[in-house]
């Protein structure tokens, strides 16, 4: 008797958990998709961080380098980017990083004075690397400006000053300079996809 007591009760427990359990959705109303998740609150506080140093950096570049059509663009993305700090930090970041890589790509082709030329852990200088490196980066930036479907004007005017620059012969300053303006628009093709 107290074994068919049981069994009545664990029956009457397994209905009761399937009534509480949701159906299937009626036919013709497809399921609500999954809500996106958030980020996380220490993602948006890195990049913010990042952001403000690359602002940071920029702002201090600019006072460096001489007045330019190109540096009237980069002063623009720096502005930019100072008013997208906390809107948009990723994109503040990216416009900023933009910003100074072009003001240095200015300063190597002015001659200005400059940090050392990093070097390799046997010693050599990297800076013979320079016109491999600059076409590298501008082969990718072209890659990726044709397969996100980039129009970007100044994309393509960095590009071409770029390859400019790194034509005009041996100088490795001015093959440097090819490689800081392709990493600017590269940041810019980051910043306008935005990730």
């Amino acid at each position: 008797m107290k074994g068919n007591a049981r069994f009545l009760s664990l029956l009457a427990l397994l209905s009761l958990s399937a009534l509480a359990q949701p159906g299937p959705p009626p036919p013709g109303n497809p399921p609500p998709p999954p809500a996106a998740p958030q980020a996380a609150p220490y993602q948006d506080y890195r990049h913010m961080v990042r952001a403000q140093r690359e602002v940071a950096r920029a702002q201090y570049l600019a006072g460096l380098v001489r007045p330019s059509p190109l540096k009237g663009e980069a002063d623009g993305l720096l502005r930019w980017a100072q008013g997208l700090q906390t809107q948009d930090p990723f994109r503040a970041k990216e416009l900023a990083a933009a910003a100074a890589n072009i003001y240095e790509g200015l300063l190597l082709v002015e001659g200005a004075p400059y940090p050392p030329v990093p070097r390799g852990p046997e010693g050599w200088s990297r800076a013979y690397e320079a016109p491999y490196r600059a076409q590298e980066a501008i082969a990718r930036t072209e890659m990726e400006a044709v397969y996100y479907r980039v129009n970007n004007p100044l994309v393509r005017r960095l590009l071409e000053e770029a390859k400019r620059l790194l034509s005009q012969g041996n100088d490795l300053a001015k093959a440097e300079a090819a490689h800081r303006l392709a990493r600017a628009a590269h940041h810019l093709i980051k910043a306008e996809r935005g990730f």
